[in-house]
């Protein structure tokens, strides 16, 4: 009997003794990042901080030193309270180091504004850049009813404070700048940006690392913040008692062809939105500077582009190319059970080139619209049960606002736009005409693309959501 009970007592003893050693070596590992971060404080040179409430893993140092020339610190601790923020800028004080800006990532519900105020009057010497804590729709519409209110009254208060001090200070008007993208749709509503609720991918941590800059539009102003307050207001709320009105696409493959316009390697691409809005899994294909017809410019037309995806084999592309990662990314992940559905874009190559819109055949593939015809054939008789999405070009302000023909056998850009319409009612196939459905024209087009061409992460985010709408009303149907 004695025996046992020492037994017993010794497995009791060693059980606790492996939990405690756990628990010290996960408490370890838990402030290894704030270590590292005292450490480099006090030894490496550096001429900006970057700290940060809520998770910064994905900003890179680099992206500061090649744009803005600033040497930052950037934390790799989530800084959980003032007291541990405090402590940061004390040793920073403490360090050889002069520190002419900091960069500040606040959780409102961790950094109330008169803490900001209180930190910028004991360290008064500097510029700030305030980045406020943007986390996903998915983690707003989890929140549950007692959690809610109270974070969506810290940002609340937090701009409703702050931003009115703004107009009596001039100090603050030179010293700080706040930047919020909680009201933008395009980041917080697509759920394939984030790693988790706060943390987004590193393509998009770059995105807002060039946007978080003192002269940017996202800058919250006297003239904007009440605005943008009421659209983020409106924003969460509305993602909190939506429905699930829309079917889940969870089951589909979507696969997207097409030029510069698709090929946006982010998440903020209009494939990765696509995905982002129906959980669809969605592989981008895009090439920059394609175009549908086959021309001998050592581009290939999408008809030799759809045979390589047909024959499983994208070897005659370039291993770091877009087009390449879409397709072995298809052909390594797709499922055959998996709804197929294919959305090609072409025609804006075709325009700049002065490709002829058609000929007398219309399956001469050196014209765009032949060529599109012959792609689509060649999907439908591979896969007859799939669901193609032809988009038209999108507008451009490029030669005159694309109604200079660019050969004597090319057509203006609304000629393109035509075309694909005309075809999707042929072959019976959708159709989405961002051409004309884009409220784009030459008076604001600066709004909505970013050189005259290429849609911005908004304007794309809304061509995914109508492309969304698209798939989820053929979804309705079957």
């Amino acid at each position: 009997m004695i025996k046992k009970i020492v037994h017993f007592v010794f497995i009791i003893v060693l059980a606790a003794a492996i939990g405690f050693g756990v628990y010290r070596y996960l408490e370890y590992k838990k402030y290894e990042p704030l270590r590292q971060d005292l450490e480099r404080i006090a030894t490496e040179d550096y001429t900006a901080v970057f700290f940060s409430t809520f998770p910064i893993d994905n900003y890179t140092e680099d992206d500061f030193i090649y744009y803005r020339e600033i040497y930052p610190l950037k934390s790799a601790y989530c800084i959980p309270d003032m007291e541990t923020l405090n402590d940061y800028f004390t040793r920073v004080s403490e360090s050889w180091n002069e520190v002419s800006t900091v960069y500040l990532g606040v959780r409102p519900d961790i950094v109330t504004a008169d803490d900001l105020m209180t930190l910028m009057d004991t360290w008064n010497d500097k510029h700030y850049e305030v980045i406020l804590a943007y986390p996903s729709l998915d983690y707003w519409r989890e929140l549950d009813e007692e959690e809610y209110p109270l974070i969506l009254e810290s940002y609340t208060d937090f701009i409703n404070s702050l931003l009115p001090r703004y107009e009596d200070s001039d100090w603050l008007q030179d010293n700080l700048s706040v930047y919020f993208y909680g009201s933008t749709e395009w980041l917080v509503g697509n759920t394939f940006n984030y790693e988790n609720d706060f943390n987004v991918n590193a393509g998009i941590s770059h995105t807002l690392s060039m946007y978080s800059d003192r002269n940017h539009g996202y800058r919250l102003t006297l003239e904007n913040y009440q605005e943008v307050l009421e659209n983020f207001e409106t924003l969460v709320a509305d993602s909190r008692s939506e429905e699930a009105e829309h079917p889940a696409l969870s089951k589909w493959d979507v696969v997207f062809f097409g030029d510069s316009i698709i090929a946006f390697s982010e998440t903020s691409s209009i494939p990765g939105a696509v995905g982002g809005i129906t959980g669809a899994h969605t592989y981008n294909c895009g090439q920059g500077g394609s175009h549908a017809a086959v021309t001998d410019n050592g581009l290939p037309g999408i008809p030799y582009v759809i045979d390589a995806f047909l024959a499983k084999n994208a070897d005659s592309f370039a291993e770091d190319s877009q087009i390449y990662a879409g397709m072995t990314d298809y052909f390594e992940h797709s499922k055959k059970r998996r709804q197929k559905c294919f959305v090609l874009n072409f025609g804006m190559n075709d325009y700049f080139n002065g490709y002829p819109v058609r000929t007398e055949d219309p399956y001469d593939c050196t014209s765009y619209t032949g060529a599109l015809r012959t792609a689509v054939d060649k999907l439908q008789a591979a896969y007859p049960d799939a669901v193609i999405v032809l988009m038209t070009p999108n507008f451009t302000s490029y030669f005159g606002n694309g109604t200079e023909p660019q050969s004597a056998v090319g057509g203006m850009l609304p000629d393109y736009a035509g075309a694909v319409n005309s075809l999707c009612d042929e072959k019976g196939l959708l159709c989405y005409n961002s051409y004309s459905e884009l409220p784009i024209d030459s008076t604001n087009h600066t709004e909505y693309l970013l050189d005259g061409c290429h849609p911005n992460e908004e304007t794309r985010y809304v061509m995914a959501q109508a492309i969304a709408e698209l798939l989820w009303s053929k979804a309705d149907t079957n």
